[in-house]
């Protein structure tokens, strides 16, 4: 996986000003950040960013959780329903 090239600039850039505004800050909140700043960036690589592409993504995931809700629910036992007697 490549991350784009238009995201490189800002995620150097993002952590060079982040050490600055942390330095002398405590270590797990350096490190939280940083981790913080990556996971952001892979989930941009990740999604897909054209117009078609995040389209034709989210129909797969609605299609996917429709027969995960309909597998669900033909799994489910079945209740006889009330006497009214």
């Amino acid at each position: 996986m490549t991350i784009p090239r238009n995201l490189t600039p800002s995620i150097v850039s993002g952590v060079g000003s982040l050490a600055q505004v942390l330095a002398g800050a405590p270590a797990w909140s350096v490190v939280g950040c940083l981790i913080l700043s990556l996971v952001l960036g892979l989930a941009q690589a990740l999604f897909p960013q054209d117009s078609g592409d995040r389209l034709a993504w989210w129909n797969d995931r609605r299609a996917y959780l429709q027969e995960r809700r309909t597998l669900r629910y033909a799994k489910r036992p079945r209740r006889p329903p009330p006497s009214l007697g």
